[in-house]
């Protein structure tokens, strides 16, 4: 009787040191590590700088922005000042700003075009040498700050 008394109890414990190895908490969700941060303004009217008066941003703008594969000019058609078609090249994702404009974009490392939702087209912020369309590269563990000004109804 001693025996099975002393083989169950080491059973027990063993039952007992298993489960104490057993994890039953949520897995924890890492926060994003990189993409883009910034925000959209919109200027309207005289935006020639004025002597004494502080360099205007404009208003934030609610919006999307649209992040595509890297695209070059030739993938777009020209509309006016600033705003284009959509490009030929795939979308990889719609992001919405808040009512201010203010963005958060979590993405993987890598090259991207981003354009800005503008009164049904898309405003490319910037060119580079090569003609391709506000193309940004995303590093590991960074995330890139990015003020867009669209200015096409501003005058200079």
């Amino acid at each position: 009787m001693g025996r099975l008394f002393s083989v169950i109890t080491t059973l027990f414990l063993i039952a007992l040191l298993g489960m104490g190895c057993i994890s039953f908490k949520q897995p924890i969700k890492l926060p994003p590590t990189q993409g883009l941060i910034g925000q959209v303004f919109e200027q309207k009217g005289n935006a020639m700088p004025q002597k004494g008066k502080p360099i205007s941003k404009g208003q934030g703008y609610a919006t999307n922005i649209y992040v595509f594969e890297p695209t070059n000019m030739t993938s777009v058609s020209s509309l006016s000042g600033g705003l284009y078609t959509k490009p030929a090249t795939q979308l990889l994702g719609t992001f919405p700003t808040d009512s201010t404009g203010h963005f958060s974009i979590s993405l993987p490392p890598g090259k991207y075009s981003i354009l800005v939702g503008y009164e049904g087209a898309y405003f490319v912020p910037f060119f580079n040498q090569y003609n391709e369309l506000a193309v940004v590269q995303v590093l590991p563990s960074l995330f890139q700050s990015m003020d867009v000004i669209i200015n096409v109804k501003a005058s200079f």
